[in-house]
């Protein structure tokens, strides 16, 4: 079976299949009545549903996972300034909320938090503030070469957020819409396995006459 479905999606297309299955036993002996055919046409129907919103909800899911993975760090250690040796140790966060990766040294047995957002979402805001203090910056006296390179940065910084911010903001609207529709699959399937357990007693009972 699909791998993408959840739990309570597999145990509903099973019982789906159930009867898509006894329904051509039935037809085959011709047997098959009205209501038992819109039944069996009601559970491919939901079958098919759940399929296309569990193909969906993975291809949502994969890319945001990708767009997570966006940001790399080329982190460095302090103390020697290379990264060939470094190891990843964690998650932390700072004073204004951004989540930053943790790393060791094993070269120098040095540990560190590296100064920048691990995730695109943070780094927007790091690169607001980043921005302002580069523009501030430029309201004092400094170095001819070094006012050249501030202000030819801060374009292409807002440039760079310029294209970040809306592959965020769908990626949130994706998000969004997708746990919507979770809640409204998840009532779905609930009161559609209910039904469809109280048939299957039904009909278990009968077969016991």
């Amino acid at each position: 079976m699909n791998k993408a479905l959840k739990a309570n999606e597999r145990e509903l297309i099973k019982l789906t299949r159930f009867f898509s299955k006894r329904a051509e036993q039935l037809a085959v002996d011709g047997e098959l009545s009205e209501d038992q055919k819109q039944l069996t046409q009601a559970c491919e129907n939901l079958e098919r549903q759940l399929l296309q919103h569990a193909e969906n909800r993975e291809a949502i899911l994969n890319k945001r996972t990708r767009l997570e993975k966006l940001i790399e760090d080329n982190a460095q250690c302090p103390k020697c300034r290379k990264a060939d040796m470094l190891k990843q140790q964690g998650v932390t966060t700072n004073e204004h909320g951004w989540k930053l990766n943790t790393y060791r040294c094993r070269r120098c047995n040095t540990s560190f938090t590296w100064n920048r957002p691990n995730n695109p979402w943070h780094m927007v805001e790091f690169l607001e503030l980043y921005i302002k203090e580069l523009e501030e910056s430029l309201k004092a006296d400094m170095e001819p070469s070094l006012r050249q390179h501030t202000e030819a940065a801060i374009p292409q910084l807002q440039d760079s957020l310029f294209r970040l911010r809306p592959v965020l903001q769908d990626s949130d609207e994706e998000i969004e819409a997708l746990t919507e529709k979770e809640r409204e699959m998840d009532k779905l399937i609930h009161q559609f396995k209910n039904y469809l357990l109280i048939e299957k007693i039904k009909l278990d009972t009968y077969q016991e006459e």
